[in-house]
């Protein structure tokens, strides 16, 4: 047993003595990186991935498309042969290769014309980090006064889901808050233009309204909303499907279906003929049509507040802003639709999330 274990602690000493380990340079994988690069750039001899497209095919490595896209990732670890065809006749073309320019280099600039294509080609591939860094930039040009202009790009494509009131978007819940919060900024310190407000797109208002942001600023939201439903003449089937996707975070499923019912009853079931005047104070472009008559969805103005709704005889009397002769909708017509203010401390939790 002695002799074993000596023979045994000789062995291992040799082992040790016969190794040599060699460590590479801190950039040791340049090169590969750069042999990629290079076969991608030139006759792509070594891509083993085939993207179809309708009149081209794009080849890419299927290591490079594992290692930034989840959805590869996925479908390539299901590939059983050496190579792999994707169909993606359903993306923009140009905008795959804008993706797979930063996949490859780091580096892609994007237009504000192209964007959506390139956002939804970014979010089939579930490149996490273009997305975030998209986002970021887009919340960032958000604040610099392109709310609307931003709210319009990223929900061009909105998605519904059937019988349901939520939507589908190339971007995330979290973006589309901040831009709602940033537009709620601006209506409620009057930025928001009357052009801005008109020109907010249908797919938008849809958004602001379903939009998961805290009850505190839902108010503010659901008169912007009216606001433009107003200003935009929709006809009764198009404001009532508008406002059956309004959510509040606060409610459960069954208040907010009696809520939504009790809204578009108080809103649009009796059209009031009004004259609408151009304010002479207002910083706002004048509407050519603001003396014209405009027919205005709305019930008796004690539903909604007297004290917010302009009747015709005041409209008569007074100028007022278009952009401010709209509906205000306040806390109190919360109550008024069946529905109690919120305890303080349940508002402040909405508050902190």
């Amino acid at each position: 047993m002695s002799d074993f274990c000596n023979v045994r602690t000789r062995n291992l000493h040799n082992d040790v003595t016969n190794c040599l380990d060699v460590t590479g340079t801190a950039n040791h994988f340049e090169s590969t990186a750069h042999f990629l690069q290079s076969d991608f750039s030139g006759l792509r001899n070594f891509c083993d991935v085939r993207l179809h497209f309708q009149n081209e095919i794009l080849l890419v490595h299927s290591a490079v498309l594992a290692a930034f896209s989840s959805t590869f990732l996925e479908k390539l670890k299901k590939s059983e042969n050496g190579s792999f065809d994707v169909d993606l006749k359903f993306l923009d073309k140009n905008s795959v290769k804008k993706v797979l320019d930063f996949i490859y280099f780091g580096k892609v600039t994007f237009n504000f014309d192209t964007l959506q294509n390139d956002l939804e080609v970014i979010s089939y591939f579930g490149i996490g980090q273009l997305q975030d860094e998209i986002e970021k930039k887009l919340v960032a040009i958000a604040r610099k006064g392109k709310c609307v202009e931003v709210l319009n790009l990223v929900t061009t494509n909105l998605k519904t889901i059937p019988h349901s009131p939520s939507t589908l978007l190339a971007v995330s819940d979290e973006t589309v808050s901040d831009l709602v919060s940033i537009l709620h900024v601006l209506s409620s310190t009057n930025q928001l233009s009357y052009s801005n407000l008109l020109s907010i797109s249908v797919n938008s208002i849809v958004t602001i309204v379903s939009s998961r942001i805290p009850d505190s600023m839902k108010i503010d939201v659901i008169n912007i909303a009216l606001k433009w439903i107003y200003e935009r003449r929709l006809n009764d089937r198009k404001a009532s499907n508008i406002l059956c996707g309004l959510t509040f975070g606060s409610m459960t499923y069954a208040e907010l279906v009696h809520f939504r019912s009790s809204l578009i009853q108080t809103v649009i079931p009796v059209t009031l003929d009004i004259v609408c005047t151009h304010a002479e104070h207002s910083i706002h472009t004048p509407n050519p049509a603001a003396t014209s008559i405009s027919s205005f969805p709305l019930n008796d103005a004690t539903s909604l507040g007297v004290a917010t709704i302009p009747t015709a005889a005041t409209l008569q009397s007074e100028n007022f802003d278009d952009c401010n002769t709209a509906m205000s909708f306040t806390a109190d017509d919360l109550r008024r639709l069946g529905f109690a203010k919120m305890p303080l401390t349940r508002q402040k939790q909405q508050d902190e999330k």
